[in-house]
């Protein structure tokens, strides 16, 4: 049985229903699974999907699956769009005996997917990511992302969002006579010739861009791969003691600070940019022609989003690097997956839809269906192409070269994402420096570890 870390209150909930459950009926011997049962054999699985496009998604895979294999009926539960499921569903449904045999899930590391892993709840998709190629099959970034602390994987991503990347009107680069930076000091540069030309700068939600995504993209060009990596563990009770020796207040962390606060002294975030609240007036405002740029993520480049809505020539850069040996350009949100539960009595029938889906032909009808791209990076171009544009297919690449690392977002605790957009509020208005919101950052890291570990 596999050691258990830290579980909260909750997750012990769901293994004294492991207990009981596993009292009431005896587990079937191990070679007397649906998975290998003669191919007239019925088999009625059970899956869980999250309502809407996701759900819709699912059900045209699933739809296909059952029609090559007449012997399998799969049950999709549609649950509505609101956060209870979220919330509720591991020690509940997903805790029960009779539960599903697979599900679409956020696998947040810090939240429910961490607690059902470390109660044995889920699968292993070891054998899978092996004899379906998956090891190749995604960025490096996704794989570390879906490892967990036991070396093993129990989860796999079916779609991503990356970000950030500065999307730019071409017709206004070429009127003020300016090209996609290379460098900061070109960066900066370039903002104060499109404020001549009297266009607005770079805009992006408060939000979502300055708040959030500006900071991720930051961290990845500020910190070494091993300082990245520190930072998505050292919140942690049991964090490594090599990634405790990466502070906030070091250099490359203050920095992250600072040139934030450069960029809104410089004039390179649009005026009144506190002011923009709003995702599609940010965006307007770029769709529009008044500014020159806007921050954002992958999603824009899909086939619902920028190619149909924008009516002059547009393009994409990534931020500049600060350093050679930065850890990258751009992170993964990759939280979106299909999960198996252990302990079902066809735990093997319920791996092969989950490979069945990811196949590559099924994953582009799933990026047609969601309209954004899939995580996996290895599909062909000219089929991605098809569903998404060759941007989108162009990026795909770019992704699978770059490994595309997890963003810190998606990996620490909600206290942790606060305390770091309080800490910007604070710097932005004036009432710390850098070095003071990189210290208080830093102190929060240190407070939720200790409460983490009293728990």
């Amino acid at each position: 049985m596999r050691t258990l870390r830290r579980l909260n209150p909750l997750m012990l909930v769901v293994i004294a229903a492991m207990i009981l459950a596993a009292c009431a009926a005896p587990a079937a011997p191990a070679g007397d699974t649906a998975a290998e049962a003669p191919a007239d054999e019925q088999v009625t699985l059970r899956m869980t999907a999250l309502g809407g496009i996701v759900a819709e998604a699912v059900a045209a895979l699933t739809d296909n699956y059952m029609e090559e294999h007449p012997n399998v009926e799969i049950i999709v539960d549609v649950q509505g769009d609101d956060m209870s499921w979220q919330k509720t569903a591991p020690t509940t449904m997903f805790a029960a005996s009779d539960g599903p045999d697979l599900s679409w899930w956020w696998c947040g590391r810090f939240a429910q997917f961490n607690d059902m892993m470390d109660a044995g709840l889920l699968a292993s998709l070891d054998d899978l990511y092996e004899s379906e190629g998956w090891n190749d099959s995604f960025p490096q970034g996704t794989l570390d992302y879906f490892t967990h602390t036991d070396g093993s994987r129990y989860g796999v991503n079916l779609d991503a969002v990356w970000t950030p990347m500065v999307y730019y009107n071409k017709e206004i680069f070429a009127e003020v006579g300016v090209e996609p930076p290379t460098t900061w000091d070109e960066f900066y540069a370039l903002g104060d010739k499109i404020r001549a030309a009297g266009y607005e700068t770079l805009t992006t939600p408060y939000e979502m861009g300055v708040r959030s995504h500006l900071p991720d993209g930051l961290m990845l060009r500020s910190w070494t791969e091993q300082e990245y990596q520190a930072f998505l563990l050292n919140w942690m009770p049991d964090a490594p003691e090599w990634s405790l020796e990466h502070k906030w207040t070091d250099p490359n962390g203050v920095r992250i600070y600072q040139y934030i606060m450069d960029m809104a002294d410089s004039g390179l975030l649009m005026e009144g940019y506190a002011g923009i609240t709003d995702y599609g007036q940010s965006k307007g405002l770029f769709l529009s022609g008044k500014a020159a740029m806007f921050q954002d993520g992958s999603w824009s480049t899909g086939a619902t989003s920028l190619p149909e809505e924008a009516t002059f020539d547009w393009g994409y850069f990534y931020y500049p690097r600060l350093d050679q040996d930065n850890y990258g350009e751009m992170g993964s949100f990759v939280a979106n997956c299909l999960i198996v539960f252990e302990d079902r009595e066809n735990v093997d029938a319920a791996k092969d839809v989950v490979a069945y889906i990811l196949q590559p032909e099924n994953m582009v009808l799933w990026a047609e269906k969601l309209g954004g791209p899939p995580g996996r990076t290895d599909l062909p171009t000219e089929q991605v192409t098809e569903v998404l544009g060759p941007v989108m297919a162009g990026m795909l690449q770019e992704i699978a070269a770059a490994g595309a690392p997890t963003l810190y977002e998606g990996v620490v605790p909600p206290e942790l994402l606060a305390s770091l957009k309080a800490s910007i509020d604070l710097m932005l208005t004036g009432s710390l420096t850098p070095e003071e919101a990189a210290a208080m950052q830093q102190e929060e890291t240190e407070k939720v570890r200790a409460e983490l570990a009293d728990q």
